[in-house]
């Protein structure tokens, strides 16, 4: 069992990598609207270094999103956006209403049990 912030999770990093090449492509990558393409471009440079971490222990592929949406523009150059990344395992504990973790810089994430849109092979 693994921590992250309050929750206790397993995690089947080979099942998840492997669900992960069953699929061309992330959510991000089927929509062609401004904040998609946006998010697109911008994907490989704006999540912090834990984060990268996080996901790659979990056998997430970086590129291949659940859903991506645009929350606003905060300032020139700089937005708001939110989305789902999905792995394989189980949720064992959570402790509290969504308790968030944060990364830094205003990148916050948590887990919960699957409700959002994900990938056909994450189903």
């Amino acid at each position: 069992m693994r921590n992250f912030g309050q929750w206790k999770y397993s995690v089947d990093r080979d099942a998840t990598i492997n669900a992960y090449c069953q699929t061309e492509c992330g959510g991000a990558d089927t929509c062609d609207c401004a904040f998609c393409r946006n998010f697109r471009v911008a994907r490989e440079h704006v999540f912090p270094e834990a984060f990268l971490r996080l996901r790659d222990e979990l056998g997430i592929d970086p590129l291949k999103d659940g859903e991506v949406y645009h929350y606003a523009r905060l300032s020139p150059g700089r937005h708001d956006y939110g989305g789902w990344y999905h792995f394989i395992g189980t949720l064992d504990e959570k402790t509290g209403d969504i308790p968030v973790v944060q990364f830094g810089d205003g990148f916050t994430a948590w887990m919960d049990r699957a409700s959002a849109p994900r990938l056909a092979s994450l189903k």
